[in-house]
Formats: C-alpha cells, structure tokens, sequence
C-alpha cells in the first residue's frame, strides 16, 4: 500500500474507498441517500442505506478512533456503479494490490468531466510551487476540493458558493504566508541591529 507522504502512514484500503466515494458523490453533487438509491437500482445489497454509506466513509470509529466498517466486494461493486465509476477507480492508488505493477490508473470520467475552471487555475498555481513543504499538501488538497466544489456547486452548494470562495481565498492565503515565511529575501536585513536610542 502506498504511505501517505505528510504522515508516512498506510492507509487501510476502506479509507482510501471511503475518502474517494464522498469525493465523487460531492462531486456529483449527490446526498448519501441518493448514492444509496442510485447503487439499489445498480442491484445493492440489501440494507445500503444513507445511513450505511455515512458509516463507510467514515469508517464509524470505535472508541480507540479505529474503523468498525469495512466494505464489501457486493457494495463497493454497487457504490461504483451508483457513483458511475469502476470498482478499480475507487481503489485508486491500492487497485496494484489487485492486479498487480501493470495497473494503469483508471481514467476517472467523473473527475475529468468535473474539472471546471476554478479547478485548473488552482492546479496551475498549485503547479508554480514547486516542491511542497511540510503542511502544504494538506493546504493544497483542501484548495482543490474547494475549487472542486467552487465549480461543481449546484443546488444548495450553489447557495453556500460565496461561503465556499472565501473558504478557498484562506486557504490559498495559508499556503502563501507560508511560503512567505520560509522566504529569507522577505527577512528584514537589520534584525540584529540594536534599535535607536
């Protein structure tokens, strides 16, 4: 499995699953339920209700933080389905565990058709920064599901859009104050000089 490369922890495959279905399903702009209804007309099992789609993708953490709701081949094959995805695009990065170094990542349709404007200028930007530092990936995937959000927003979404802008402009402010601080040509080059009496 692959590390994560802020944390150096492994994922366990339902958290990747997890995190790439509320990604979509947000993308599609779709509520639990309707994924849940979308993936009963794709031959769910019985029982994958709203509810049941919250606890996969949040794991529904025991006591001790860890998970306590994996997925099932039955219902990542249905989810996949209602999400108009293949099984393999929700495995992402773990989908080598399957079938093996000569997997190609699978184009994700939905992802692409979804990319809209806000998102290929913050990915052009993001681009610009070279190599990240500490926090930035966190900073720079946050951007991104903002921008993602920004051009996807319908209904309610569409609502919360100027929410979801400002949300965005901080974020991207976070990521510079902190390129900034890293920048010794900002530094004040008397520093170390005594101030006037």
């Amino acid at each position: 499995m692959t590390q994560d490369q802020t944390t150096g922890i492994t994922p366990l495959i339902s958290d990747v699953i997890g995190a790439r279905i509320r990604d979509l399903r947000e993308r599609a702009g779709m509520s639990r339920e309707d994924l849940a209804a979308a993936a009963a007309e794709a031959g769910a099992p019985a029982g994958l209700t709203g509810t049941v789609i919250r606890f996969l993708e949040t794991g529904r953490p025991g006591r001790d933080g860890v998970r306590t709701r994996y997925f099932t081949l039955d219902e990542l094959a249905a989810l996949a389905a209602g999400l108009e995805v293949t099984p393999m695009e929700l495995l992402g990065d773990q989908a080598v565990l399957f079938v093996g170094d000569a997997a190609k990542p699978a184009p994700c349709p939905t992802c692409a058709a979804g990319e809209g404007e806000m998102t290929r200028v913050v990915r052009a930007d993001v681009g610009k920064l070279g190599e990240l530092g500490d926090l930035e990936p966190t900073l720079v995937a946050t951007a991104l599901r903002l921008a993602g959000a920004i051009d996807g927003a319908t209904g309610d979404a569409a609502a919360r859009l100027h929410l979801l802008t400002r949300e965005l402009r901080a974020t991207v402010e976070q990521l510079l104050a902190a390129r900034r601080s890293d920048d010794p040509d900002d530094e004040d080059d008397f520093d170390d000089l005594d101030a006037p009496d």
